[in-house]
């Protein structure tokens, strides 16, 4: 057995990769410690996967670290030196927080479980991404890798090509610290919303921005690539990542945009300085979309690859997708659907799979979507007495079920779903879900504010099955893949009934799911067809702020702080009687 781990900088994570090469078992930290974006060492998860598979330490044959510690830890510091004394901040919050670094992942694993620091071995993070997004690919051989995210290690995007799993290249990497990751989140940050959790708030809001508006084209100025020396040219006296802790745009950027938002007060379309900025934003999102075209630009140019894989914090960027692969030279696009760096302990677990199997011809079988143990079974017993008191069971079987389900969307409801494994990703794909009509204005709006309480320019995502899908929007083939885990947009045909769905954004686009046939709500879209609905409205089954729900007490939780009324899970649809 083999074990992938990240932590740390980002959310951390745990993967488990039989001797066969399968992925057999994930978790997120938050999913078990209940806290957002828990970076901390993932010693639940990485319990879970030893209790939940019954492992002994002797059958574990390594554990992988996504990164390399020292590495990114004195690429740092030497960024840092160059700017005495200006990154004194930085150097001293480095050096006082050594020992919470990675570079304690060693001492962390031999507290938790001595004996198994033994089997520990190092990844370099791009790598990790690298083999994360291959084993999600149906192409595994002569494809190239373009990595895209705030820092790894010691660069801040690579080009790879992988010629086979043993056999990885890195022709270019951007050194840190000029890096379209950190750009992003040094405007997510100026705009007000929490770095490395408000990207995607900044993503949405850009859809409201004027392209051409000054504001917007002063912020696509601050970073670019440049065509001749083949590398990103950013003008680091605007940021203050790479100088200090806690601030990451300079007075200089102040200066040049004008004040930040107040990030204690919500944003909302009706406010005076909404369009300054969602201007920003749009500017930040121009300047990313046009360094990506040039990066797999030039990727193609030294791979002559045709098919690409795409991973790193900034693949998750959807917004971006439909004019990348407007490339004329693209043929495929595949992101795993978790790109960034949780993902990464399945490449980090991959890793040492491939180590131990360096004599062998591989193919890696695509991982489920779904891969984290869940027992239901387990779960009703611990919860017996909560839904005993505050729930009726309206439907136990599956056909009841779905058509019980049908019957609540038809009218409005919303509806949580609760079932099967918890999804890899940061997105929702059904299995952990709140779902309702996806032309129901009323509905969609219901489950964003009342239930999610969500910023209102941010949309719901419509899922729906592939013909639908090709009947309402302009579906790419080279992104097929990627509208099954959500990792794209799609823009709406024009002339088409979606531009008047609640889950089309602003700018006539809209974050489409393609359902799978196996798939609980694919076998729900064809009950609903009989009440003429082709499409959900699909969210996270979490509120606002907090982590996806991974189990029913989380789902309880949810519905005894807000106005859900039912639950669909594995045993029953169950509805509140609070």
């Amino acid at each position: 057995m083999f074990i992938g781990l990240t932590g740390y900088n980002h959310e951390s994570s745990a993967a488990l990769v039989d001797n066969k090469g399968n992925l057999i078992d994930y978790y997120k930290e938050e999913f078990l410690s209940r806290v957002k974006g828990d970076k901390s060492f993932p010693k639940r998860s990485l319990k879970r996967l030893i209790d939940v598979n019954e492992l002994d330490i002797s059958e574990i044959s390594e554990i992988t670290f996504y990164e390399r510690p020292l590495s990114a830890y004195i690429t740092i510091l030497q960024t840092s030196g160059k700017n005495m004394p200006k990154s004194l901040p930085l150097i001293s919050h480095q050096c006082r927080n050594f020992n919470k670094s990675s570079v304690a992942c060693f001492l962390d694993i031999a507290k938790t479980y001595p004996g198994l620091e033994k089997k520990l071995s190092y990844c370099d993070h791009h790598l990790s991404h690298t083999l994360t997004s291959l084993a999600y690919s149906p192409n595994q051989n002569e494809i190239c890798s373009v990595v895209v995210d705030g820092f790894g290690d010691r660069s801040t995007t690579s080009i790879s090509l992988v010629h086979d799993h043993h056999n990885i290249v890195e022709l270019w990497s951007c050194p840190y610290p000029f890096s379209i990751g950190l750009f992003y989140s040094a405007i997510t940050d100026f705009l007000g919303f929490q770095v490395n959790e408000g990207e995607y708030k900044v993503m949405g809001l850009s859809s409201f921005g004027n392209e051409n508006s000054e504001i917007a084209i002063k912020v696509s100025k601050l970073i670019r690539w440049d065509n001749d020396k083949k590398k990103i040219i950013q003008d680091m006296s605007f940021f203050n990542y790479h100088v200090d802790p806690e601030i990451s745009f300079s007075q200089k950027l102040v200066n040049y945009l004008g004040n930040p938002r107040n990030p204690f007060k919500q944003l909302l379309p009706d406010d005076d300085d909404f369009q300054y900025y969602a201007d920003i934003a749009k500017g930040a999102q121009l300047a990313v979309v046009k360094i990506l075209r040039s990066i797999f630009s030039y990727a193609y140019q030294i791979t002559k690859c045709n098919d690409f894989l795409f991973s790193g914090g900034v693949a998750m960027n959807s917004a971006s997708l439909d004019q990348l692969a407007s490339l004329d030279f693209i043929k495929n696009i595949y992101i795993p659907p978790s790109p960034g760096d949780s993902g990464s302990a399945i490449g980090a677990a991959f890793y040492s799979y491939l180590k131990n199997n360096i004599d062998k011809d591989i193919f890696i079988s695509k991982p489920s979507l779904f891969p984290s143990k869940f027992n239901s079974n387990i779960q009703r017993k611990l919860a017996s007495k909560i839904i005993d008191s505050n729930y009726k069971i309206i439907a136990e079987d599956i056909k009841d079920i779905i058509e019980r389900s049908a019957d609540l969307i038809s009218k409005g409801q919303i509806i949580g779903v609760i079932i099967g494994n918890s999804e890899t990703g940061p997105r929702a794909l059904g299995n952990r879900s709140l779902i309702c009509d996806g032309t129901n204005k009323d509905a969609v709006n219901f489950l964003n504010t009342k239930i999610k309480k969500r910023s209102p320019f941010r949309p719901t995502a419509p899922v729906m099955q592939e013909s639908i899908a090709k009947k309402y929007y302009d579906v790419r083939d080279e992104l097929i893949d990627c509208y099954k885990t959500m990792s794209a947009t799609a823009k709406c045909k024009e002339g088409s009934e979606s531009l008047n769905f609640p889950t089309t954004h602003i700018d006539k686009t809209a974050r489409i799911q393609i359902i799978e046939k196996d798939h609980f709500l694919y076998k729900l879209l064809d009950a609903l067809k009989n009440y003429n609905i082709h499409l959900l409205a699909n969210s996270s089954l979490n509120l606002s702020g907090d982590p996806t729900s991974f189990d029913l007490i989380d789902s309880f939780m949810i519905s005894s702080r807000s106005p859900l009324k039912y639950i669909i899970t594995d045993f029953a649809l169950l509805e509140s009687i609070k």
